[in-house]
């Protein structure tokens, strides 16, 4: 009879303990049974290397969709349609940091990087070939100091944040906004000017929250950044089937996985 006694409240005492750990991770806004990358002192634990090679498939196919619809509202016709397979790379963060961060990760085509970076949402385009074409861009279009023409890059700028559903009314509202001549990639001869701009919006603390980059005679853009997620109103990533895709029978080890190199 005194054996009987513990053997009768183990199961109750696993049941408790198994309600406590499906609390947390509820409370936590993760799937039973997956570790939490945040611990309870606010540090980063282990976890944040925490991931599954179903996750990261189905991440890089979020990607990829919300890159294909950026491209679409940006009118950037060479870039469509964007597949698996003509990407040139991408990396997907492990779940683990992709939760503490709210970064998803990105993927690179011939002509642009596309980065879901911020709040679990579109954030940033950038050419990966910005320095041959500046110099390709200063050796045709190096101009006379009078033909310097910020109202038409403000436009530009301003014209592809609202294309991508950024928040140009707060910006404006929030911050100041400087347009100036791009001294990172171009170096003109004194007296003269290479008409690249670098359009960007500084909030109280100086801080950059929003740039743009354009090169103003052929309208190409060359880079983009929203770095507060507040200001950008597309929609967060959401995976529906979650549960499975964080099950441990996909967990992948090593950590951090490039979905292709």
């Amino acid at each position: 009879m005194l054996n009987s006694k513990p053997e009768r409240r183990l199961p109750l005492i696993v049941l408790s303990l198994a309600c406590v750990v499906m609390r947390t991770a509820i409370a936590n806004g993760l799937p039973p049974g997956v570790p939490n990358p945040i611990g309870p002192d606010g540090k980063y634990t282990h976890a944040l290397f925490f991931t599954t090679k179903a996750y990261q498939d189905e991440a890089l196919k979020l990607v990829i969709r919300e890159a294909n619809q950026v491209a679409k509202e940006l009118k950037l016709s060479n870039e469509s349609p964007i597949t698996e397979s003509n990407i040139v790379k991408s990396f997907i963060n492990p779940f683990g940091y992709a939760y503490a961060k709210k970064a998803i990760g990105n993927i690179t085509t011939s002509n642009y990087c596309y980065y879901v970076a911020q709040g679990n949402k579109f954030s940033y385009l950038e050419s990966p070939h910005q320095d041959k074409l500046c110099r390709k861009f200063q050796v045709a279009y190096t101009l006379p100091v009078s033909e310097i023409d910020t109202n038409e890059a403000l436009k530009l700028a301003t014209r592809w944040l609202k294309a991508i559903s950024m928040d140009t009314k707060a910006l404006n509202r929030d911050c100041s906004v400087t347009v100036e001549l791009d001294r990172a990639y171009v170096h003109p001869p004194v007296g003269k000017i290479v008409p690249l701009y670098y359009v960007c919006w500084f909030n109280n603390q100086k801080q950059g929250v929003a740039s743009v980059r354009v090169f103003t005679p052929t309208k190409t853009l060359l880079q983009l950044r929203v770095e507060d997620s507040k200001y950008i109103r597309r929609p967060q990533f959401e995976f529906a089937n979650l549960d499975f895709l964080l099950s441990q029978t996909n967990v992948v080890e090593s950590g951090n996985v490039p979905s292709k190199q």
